[in-house]
């Protein structure tokens, strides 16, 4: 048995494709890591992936006090 990593851009829709294409296979297995949703929370603030909804809450906020004092 082998392990093998695959480190991709998760927005480049060949990369997922092909990736997609290697499991429906069947030749490989991916195996699962279970994580809490602590570890997960921090493992995406660690790797930034929460940026877009910490922009989109700020640009909401922005935008209900822009009603409020024009509304």
């Amino acid at each position: 048995m082998a392990t093998i990593t695959f480190t991709y851009n998760a927005r480049n829709a060949q990369a997922k494709n092909l990736l997609n294409y290697i499991l429906a296979s069947g030749l490989f297995v991916p195996e699962i890591e279970e994580k809490s949703g602590l570890a997960q929370a921090l493992e995406d603030i660690e790797k930034g992936r929460v940026y877009h909804a910490i922009r989109r809450t700020k640009n909401a906020t922005r935008k209900r006090k822009v009603a409020q004092t024009h509304g």
